[in-house]
């Protein structure tokens, strides 16, 4: 026998929100038959969460004979009913006999009705009802809510009514059914998944869960995915019904650009967005179904070309070095933008809005040694101790992930005859983070992929230093030259000519060829990628061997077949913006770069800075933002922030990413 099963009929029997001849006091109005402010008492809930059930429940409570359910769905239930006047504007007088109170369950106005009603028609014929002293009470979902309240009177909103959450009580009598375990599992919810609790429909589903897999019993975070994975199931069809049917247009707008503004972001002012609306909408920041399908926005932030044991800006221009100045600078903030960047980020935890995930573009340290391995270390586990949770998340995914830059190179083995020696420095220096593993010497042994399958996220590590390596001292550039001479007096004139080319590329970019092979698609998934060097020339003259990737143009038509939606880059040290379109295929596909300024080096024509990615995920699809925040006279200051689709021609508005799109093709 299975004790709970949430689309079953309404049983009074098994109501828990009128138990016995007990009555809520926010139904009371309803059952008592109070005359409401406008022509109609509204009851305005989201589909599935129970609003047949308690339509059912207040006729039950009820004097028998005074009360009639009417489905505006259905013409011959409105005719039985004698309430032609609710779909005809027409009609004859209802003829309702001793019928006090008309409950209308399916008033047939939005998208859930077989037909398309009119709103106008329905609030005429719920004005006749109460000139025939009827009250009428419609339960309407916010859709049809939506469409109805323009055609009643100013005071309608006063009539509005939206049950609460299940109280304790009502929980302990639905667990009554199966004592022995449901009364766990009702407390264990409540204290750490309290959204199952936000209706009576959600509860049943989650114990019907928890009933068909007792070993979720006891794992309340596995059991509200599992349950979150049936409310999909197309006898319950929850995200359809409750998202796609039972809300508007204009409530799906406001719900997404809700989102938005809780990640930092902002809209032009919208009439729509008004306290009212989002009252009518409240339900939607408890429902764990709701909020697995639209997940709070994912922040990740892009930083690049830290240079520790390099030269960094001074966040104080210390003229007077004496003693005294030393102490006024110390006073004024002395230190670097590495330093103020960690002091951000934690301002922006107290916030609500540290960055959920942390990716670096290369160049972690000035020249690889261990001293600045460990400082850069030190910074990097800082940094992962003040960064934000996120439901997408999993505990074991890694929140900060790295790749080299031609800075992070060990020059003096670059002329090892393994080419992954000049990498193994920067592998075991930061072994604790995943990189792309250039020190291994098969391709195919290399990380690529870090997947976040909950959040529908891949980024690809790509090691675009992989031939890197550069003289940063005198005496490099002394050793080179003497193996040079010596090397000269070698006959095998072969041998000279492949050792200069080899040591004359100071640091070339280049993304292996068998790396960019294993480049692919995925379903429901965003790609984002990470090189050092860029991909696209950068808005600045640089004269220099080798400014970007050589490869750059393979590169470019791996990632775009590979529906990237974002490639992050540094070394030009230069925020940067830009998007390729790839035209000469049969779908083309646009990929967004993004450069990053250094953010700390003095080795800079620009101000300091990171980027900010946000990634908002709906479902199985995605849309992204980009903005460069930069270290501006003592404070991070944000730019303006660009906002897109993976792989569309064009970027849009903010407000257009709260509107419906139908998916790419």
């Amino acid at each position: 026998m299975n004790h709970y099963r949430p689309s079953r009929s309404f049983d009074p029997s098994l109501d828990i929100r009128f138990r016995g001849t007990r009555v809520p006091q926010w139904a009371a109005p309803l059952v008592e038959r109070h005359e409401p402010n406008d022509a109609c008492w509204l009851v305005v809930m989201p589909r599935r969460s129970g609003k047949s059930w308690l339509a059912g429940a207040v006729r039950h409570a009820r004097p028998e004979g005074l009360t009639r359910l009417v489905d505006v769905r259905n013409d011959s239930d409105v005719r039985r009913a004698g309430l032609n006047c609710l779909t005809n504007g027409k009609a004859a007088r209802p003829q309702l006999g001793d019928v006090d109170m008309v409950l209308v369950d399916e008033p047939a106005i939005g998208p859930s009705g077989r037909r398309a009603g009119d709103p106008g028609t329905l609030a005429a014929g719920l004005g006749r009802l109460r000139e025939e002293g009827v009250v009428p009470v419609v339960f309407a979902t916010p859709a049809e809510y939506e469409l109805l309240a323009p055609h009643l009177g100013v005071d309608a909103l006063k009539d509005v009514r939206m049950p609460p959450a299940v109280t304790d009580e009502e929980a302990a009598w639905m667990a009554d059914r199966a004592p022995e375990w449901a009364h766990g599992v009702v407390a264990l919810l409540r204290a750490e998944q309290p959204g199952w609790l936000l209706t009576p429909f959600l509860l049943e589903l989650a114990l019907q869960t928890a009933e068909a897999e007792p070993d979720l019993r006891t794992d309340p975070a596995e059991l509200s995915r599992r349950a979150g994975e049936e409310a999909d199931h197309p006898q319950h069809r929850y995200i359809d019904q409750w998202f796609h049917n039972g809300m508007s247009a204009t409530h799906r707008a406001v719900i997404r650009r809700e989102r938005w503004r809780d990640a930092g972001l902002h809209f032009t002012s919208d009439a729509h967005d008004a306290q009212t609306m989002r009252e009518v909408l409240r339900p939607v920041a408890a429902d764990p179904v709701i909020a697995h399908h639209l997940p709070s926005v994912l922040r990740v932030h892009h930083v690049s070309d830290l240079h520790f044991g390099g030269r960094l800006r001074s966040n104080v221009d210390q003229k007077d070095r004496t003693q005294a100045g030393a102490a006024l600078a110390r006073l004024a903030g002395e230190g670097t933008p590495l330093e103020s960047y960690l002091e951000h980020v934690q301002h922006l935890a107290g916030q609500g809005r540290a960055p959920h995930l942390v990716i670096v573009s290369g160049d972690l340290v000035d020249r690889p040694l261990d001293e600045y391995g460990r400082e850069a270390l030190d910074w990097l586990d800082r940094l992962a101790g003040l960064l934000s949770d996120h439901p997408d998340l999993r505990r074991a995914d890694p929140r900060i992930l790295l790749v080299g830059g031609n800075h992070d190179v060990s020059w003096d083995r670059c002329l090892d005859p393994r080419p992954g020696a000049r990498h193994e420095w920067f592998a075991r220096a930061f072994d604790a983070y995943p990189h792309p593993d250039l020190d291994k010497d098969k391709h195919e042994d290399r990380r690529l992929y870090v997947r976040y399958p909950d959040a529908g996220l891949r980024v690809a590590l790509l090691g675009s230093a992989e031939s890197g390596g550069e003289p940063v001292s005198n005496e490099d550039r002394d050793r080179v030259r003497q193996l040079l001479a010596e090397l000269a007096q070698s006959e095998d004139g072969d041998q000279i000519s492949d050792l200069m080319a080899r040591l004359e590329r100071h640091d070339p970019g280049v993304v292996a060829h068998p790396v960019l092979r294993r480049l692919s698609r995925e379903t429901g998934c965003v790609n984002l990628a990470v090189v050092h060097h860029p991909l696209s020339p950068v808005p600045a003259v640089e004269v220099a061997p080798y400014a970007g990737v050589v490869n750059a143009g393979q590169a470019k038509a791996a990632l775009a077949e590979a529906h990237t939606a974002l490639v992050l880059h540094g070394h030009t040290h230069l925020g940067f913006l830009a998007s390729e379109r790839l035209i000469d295929r049969d779908r083309p596909w646009t990929t967004r770069i993004a450069g990053a300024p250094a953010l700390a080096s003095i080795h800079s024509n620009e101000e300091n800075g990171y980027n900010e990615v946000f990634i908002a995920r709906e479902g199985d699809g995605h849309s992204l933002a980009v903005r460069t925040v930069r270290w501006r006279q003592g404070q991070w200051k944000a730019d303006l922030a660009f906002a897109f689709r993976p792989g569309d021609p064009d970027e849009c508005a903010f407000d257009e990413l709260g509107a419906d799109r139908s998916p790419r093709n």
